[in-house]
């Protein structure tokens, strides 16, 4: 099937041009979508999923503004040094393991992937930082994409993987 006959296309490509009929000038919607496309393929050629399985699947999954949801941060390039790809998720809980993860802000071990709980004092407050937010991916951990639910997000990174050889 080519991609733009999935739903998830067409719900995407709805949303755009009702957008360019509101707000013609305010983004090129059309270069976003373009961007998708791209990244859908891009995941396609690196898991060796359906790539019309990919974005419907992100569609699904979508619940604020397309242009906000589809950018790097949320679907960053697979072959970057800060991401992982597993087959499924049991495989990666035992990548994991039960040691905790590394918190960018106050280097604590914490026992959550998205909150810090190490109760670490940093600037006379107890550290809560988080890996989601508006500031909280810049760059701090990891993201991990499960193939067996096409689904991907940021996590703090794992102290298991901190002695891992990097690339």
């Amino acid at each position: 099937m080519n991609i733009t006959e999935c739903e998830g296309y067409k719900k995407l490509l709805k949303c755009v041009e009702d957008n360019e009929k509101e707000s013609p000038n305010f983004h090129d919607y059309r270069e976003k979508l373009q961007w998708v496309i791209d990244r859908v393929n891009h995941y396609a050629e690196k898991t060796k999923l359906n790539p019309c399985d990919i974005l419907n699947k992100w569609e699904e999954l979508r619940t604020y503004w397309y242009m906000n949801y589809y950018q790097d941060c949320n679907q960053p390039l697979l072959d970057s040094d800060n991401v992982k790809v597993f087959e499924t998720q049991e495989q990666l809980f035992e990548s994991i393991g039960k040691s905790g993860f590394r918190c960018p802000a106050c280097n604590g071990i914490t026992t959550s992937p998205y909150v810090c709980k190490a109760g670490t004092i940093v600037k006379g407050k107890v550290c809560d930082w988080k890996v989601y937010g508006l500031f909280g991916h810049m760059g701090k951990g990891v993201f991990i994409f499960v193939k067996g639910k096409m689904k991907g997000e940021n996590i703090f990174n794992p102290i298991a993987w901190e002695n891992e050889v990097k690339k």
